[in-house]
């Protein structure tokens, strides 16, 4: 392997042309230049300076040396360059993916948020079928992904990190008639259509057993809704529009319901909540910008826990 510090000293003494003057650029003894040289010649294996009365002149393999050397040692130096701009978050690429709950409630925040502290980074947020996002991180096309973690639990080559739990709520739009007739049951909340992303196998046949309608996807075990979308905005234009109902964190439809255009449901069911988290390789080392992009999502999280906590007790003393 090739010493870039013994380059260095190649290419001084190839600039002077006299060991002495070489080293004092060096800050070296002309001894240990000597040595240094004639350590690299012994490495390549061949004579690099001919000592001629006008100098040390390059012979035909310094030549090529020397001309190598300065690239090499250019490269070396935008590599480290890169390195602590990589440390530093000035450069840098995270690709992740997303399940429709964590995408909405915290990734695309924390990738905004971390955009603009660090508006160099790249950041690629994928969406799609959850197993298909797990399989992307096995075959490193993606850095992470935030789902479901049930579908990654139980697989030794993952690293599985919950992240906090969010109580679904049902909900509906105003002037639906279930406002009016509040439900006891969830079976009569589900007697009307429901719209919804997939749901995983963890709750799949506890929400089949109170729907009117919906079916389990029998290879995956998903629930898959009468009404299916890909993300809770859709589900929410859908229960807007219509008399059909779908659940979501509160914080995914809060904005709609101060506003006065949804209507939270009073029922909860125990297995109504989100049980997301980070999943990525196991033992390897993400980057500086994932790892960013990690703690961003956790702070969001953190604060969203927060807020509900805050909502819950002051429905309590309500």
């Amino acid at each position: 392997m090739l010493d870039l510090r013994l380059l260095q000293h190649a290419l001084t003494l190839a600039r002077y042309r006299n060991f002495a003057r070489a080293a004092e650029a060096l800050h070296l003894t002309q001894p240990a230049l000597s040595r240094s040289i004639a350590g690299l010649e012994t490495s390549l294996g061949e004579r690099l300076f001919s000592r001629t009365p006008q100098g040390a002149e390059p012979t035909a393999f310094g030549q090529v040396l020397l001309e190598r050397a300065e690239r090499l040692l250019a490269e070396a130096a935008t590599l480290e360059r890169d390195f602590q701009r990589m440390r530093g978050l000035e450069i840098g690429e995270v690709r992740v993916g997303a399940g429709a709950y964590p995408a909405e409630m915290s990734v695309v925040r924390a990738a905004g948020r971390l955009m603009g502290r660090r508006p160099k980074l790249r950041i690629q947020i994928e969406q799609g079928d959850l197993r298909a996002l797990v399989a992307a991180v096995l075959t490193r096309r993606l850095d992470l992904a935030i789902l479901e973690t049930s579908l990654a639990k139980d697989d030794p080559r993952l690293e599985v990190e919950p992240l906090p739990r969010h109580d679904g709520l049902f909900f509906c739009r105003a002037g639906h008639p279930l406002v009016s007739r509040p439900p006891h049951r969830v079976e009569e909340v589900l007697a009307y259509p429901y719209a919804g992303t997939r749901l995983p196998a963890r709750v799949a046949r506890s929400f089949l057993s109170s729907a009117s309608a919906g079916t389990i996807d029998p290879i995956s075990g998903d629930f898959l809704p009468p009404v299916q979308v890909n993300s809770v905005r859709s589900a929410i234009d859908v229960v807007l529009a219509s008399d059909a109902v779908s659940t979501a964190p509160r914080a995914l439809i809060d904005e709609q319901v101060h506003a006065g255009a949804l209507v939270i449901l009073p029922l909860h069911e125990p297995w109504m909540h989100t049980a997301y988290g980070f999943v990525y390789l196991h033992g390897v080392d993400l980057s500086p910008a994932a790892e960013a992009l990690i703690a961003e999502v956790r702070a969001v999280e953190d604060e969203l826990s927060r807020a509900e906590a805050g909502a819950l007790s002051e429905a309590t003393q309500d």
